[in-house]
């Protein structure tokens, strides 16, 4: 029996290995995805997480409830609209501004860079165009927000929950595809005006990439990258300070969650002391409640050594006693 047990520890520890090692790649596979959505969705991180991943996670995590769904559901319904609303205004400004900005990109001097960038700027503002309006149409598929209370069908929940998280049991592939659909007129939207930047960069700096002799454009290019330096560094300073208030009201949430989760202690009751014959107790207040009060008729137990607890007489026969000791 020995020898088996010996001879099955390699075996056995060879699978605690292979565990460890698989842990080990999910996490760093983790932490890599993670990076790389950071790194995407920079451009638009605000609008992605508080219109797009956080809604959504925090409806998966309903798992289904009517009481926690259907009014997140009812809020980033009107949130998801709004922020629609703004990706087609901005959206449409920025198809504008690369349409005045493509002739620029076609002169003798320029270079085929930023030709590129302000078709990909074009493109992206008309993708976000169209894209937000198709989301608009899922969104009016939904029920009307006077419609979206706790009594509604349990049918009407599950297509709900279908429509928006595209799973059933549990996230799968197209649920993160729906994901990307939900933020995809954000994201154009903000790589378009990212792009133009790129574009009107490039075209602006061409002296002092093409290595041109000294001349207007290159002050012209000077002043651009002074006035847009002040601008990205003011950019990314609010970044900073908006990521840093985020932190600090999530905090405070869950601060004021876990406070409301610990049960508040019962008060505590004082404790009294009371005198039996020569000992003396302490006793609580709710037994000494019940118990009730002795009085002791010192005149007439004078003679006694050791005073007596009297037996209480009816209120019209009782007499009035000297003193009552009650410590």
């Amino acid at each position: 029996m020995t020898s088996r047990g010996v001879s099955g520890s390699p075996g056995h520890m060879n699978m605690v290995n292979d565990a460890a090692i698989l842990t080990e790649d999910r996490c760093w596979f983790q932490i890599c995805l993670h990076v790389l959505l950071a790194i995407v969705t920079a451009p638009y991180r605000r609008t992605f997480k508080l219109y797009t991943w956080r809604p959504l996670k925090e409806m998966r995590a309903a798992r289904g409830d009517r009481s926690v769904l259907i009014p997140l559901i009812r809020q980033w319904k009107v949130e998801k609209y709004e922020e629609l609303r703004s990706v087609q205004v901005s959206a449409s400004f920025c198809a504008g501004a690369a349409l005045a900005g493509m002739p620029w990109s076609k002169t003798s001097d320029a270079l085929w860079i930023a030709s590129a960038l302000f078709v990909s700027c074009l493109l992206c503002a008309i993708w976000a165009i169209i894209s937000s309006i198709q989301t608009k149409s899922i969104l009016d598929d939904l029920p009307a927000k006077e419609d979206l209370d706790i009594s509604l069908a349990d049918v009407e929940v599950i297509r709900l929950q279908r429509t928006i998280l595209r799973y059933k049991c549990t996230p799968a592939f197209q649920h993160w595809v729906m994901l990307f659909i939900w933020q995809f007129p954000s994201m154009t939207m903000a790589y378009a005006w990212v792009t133009f930047l790129a574009a009107l960069t490039v075209h602006i700096c061409a002296p002092f990439i093409r290595r041109s002799p000294w001349s207007d454009k290159n002050k012209t290019a000077i002043v651009y990258l002074v006035i847009g330096f002040l601008g990205l560094a003011t950019y990314i300073f609010t970044a900073v300070f908006v990521y840093m208030s985020e932190k600090d009201l999530e905090h405070h949430i869950t601060g004021a969650m876990q406070k409301d989760q610990v049960p508040e202690s019962p008060p505590v009751l004082p404790t009294l002391d009371r005198t039996s014959g020569s000992s003396k107790e302490s006793v609580s207040f709710e037994q000494f409640c019940k118990d009730g009060f002795e009085e002791i008729d010192l005149e007439r137990q004078a003679g006694s050594g050791t005073p007596q607890p009297t037996r209480q007489e009816a209120p019209k026969d009782r007499k009035k006693p000297k003193m009552i000791l009650f410590n």
